[in-house]
């Protein structure tokens, strides 16, 4: 089963399933913050997140220099989309 099914599908479905929990998990800290203001316990446990920077790193071609970076965020409910993109992986097609 899991033969049939190409990696670039997985990891396709994995990072649509982390973007998607990392905008649910943003949207549920705006209205946390509006019903129950900053730091609860419920932000503590749920939404706070681990930061993974990459980079800056610059490119210099002489006339043009860019510089770019990426940081990711991991927090509970991305693992629980990551999880749910699994599943949706193995079991859906």
């Amino acid at each position: 089963m899991l033969r049939d099914k190409p990696l670039s599908h997985l990891i396709l479905i994995l990072f649509t399933g982390m973007m998607g929990a990392n905008i649910i998990g943003e949207a549920l800290r705006n209205i946390l913050h509006f019903i129950a203001g900053e730091d609860t316990i419920v932000e503590r446990a749920l939404l706070h997140y681990v930061k993974y920077p990459i980079g800056p790193h610059d490119i210099n071609l002489g006339i043009l220099s860019v510089s770019f970076g990426l940081e990711l965020h991991f927090n509970v409910i991305t693992l629980l989309g990551i999880l749910i993109g699994w599943y949706y992986f193995r079991y859906s097609y």
